[in-house]
């Protein structure tokens, strides 16, 4: 794993989803250290010094794929609270920020049969790996369980789709609860996604704390061992 480097940053784009929800894309203005698929970073609003302790800052998974990283950087956020909804007020094409990375241990092997389940905004986690798949052209089998309220918050959809067209081993279905999205009308099932499962998978999991707990314990209960359940807290 790389060491943690701290870079300064330019906002290059910033694409609103929903009004509590949008995508940022820095450019950054230092050499990015290697990352993986599933890792996040630091976004700090405050000016930094090297001599000075890092200021406040929070974490978010990495959106953009390992091989763009010195091109851009990019993160999904949600409004959360005061630090969030400062970056909405404040961030903007043109705003600079200090960002710091990698972190996480949320990786993906290429050698499994991967269940993805995502839960709202917990779908995050999981685009650097969608898009590294698609540069790939990878055949690695991924199931993408995702889970959501409305039409509008199936975020990511064109991705999420070219996927499905171009990968081989690539599936996917989508929970909605209004049944706005085509696909399975109500909540996400955890049993019915372990029971369409090949034997040896690995789970993954991210969204709201609720759901990974309950979701976490079913497994379990399923015989599921621990070490095949990778947990995401993005909250």
């Amino acid at each position: 794993m790389a060491n943690p480097v701290k870079i300064r940053a330019t906002v290059k784009s910033v694409i609103k989803h929903t009004d509590s929800v949008a995508s940022y894309v820095f450019e950054p203005q230092g050499r990015v250290p290697k990352f993986h698929a599933g890792q996040f970073l630091h976004i700090a609003l405050d000016e930094y010094h090297p001599d000075a302790p890092w200021p406040e800052s929070r974490v978010f998974s990495i959106a953009s794929s390992p091989a763009e990283r010195h091109e851009e950087l990019a993160v999904t956020i949600s409004v959360k609270g005061r630090f969030t909804e400062r970056i909405f007020q404040t961030l903007e094409k043109g705003s600079e920020c200090w960002l710091k990375l990698p972190y996480g241990e949320f990786l993906f092997p290429p050698d499994r049969h991967l269940v993805l389940v995502a839960g709202g905004v917990g779908i995050t986690p999981y685009l650097s790996l969608l898009k590294q798949m698609l540069e790939e052209k990878s055949d690695q089998a991924i199931t993408l369980c995702y889970g959501v309220r409305l039409a509008e918050h199936y975020l990511f959809s064109e991705l999420i789709e070219r996927c499905e067209a171009e990968l081989p081993n690539f599936e996917k279905t989508v929970w909605c609860e209004d049944g706005s999205v085509p696909g399975e009308k109500g909540i996400l099932d955890i049993d019915a996604i372990y029971a369409t499962a090949p034997t040896g998978s690995l789970f993954y999991l991210s969204g709201p704390p609720a759901m990974i707990e309950v979701f976490k314990k079913r497994l379990l209960d399923l015989g599921v061992a621990s070490e095949c359940i990778r947990v995401d807290d993005w909250e």
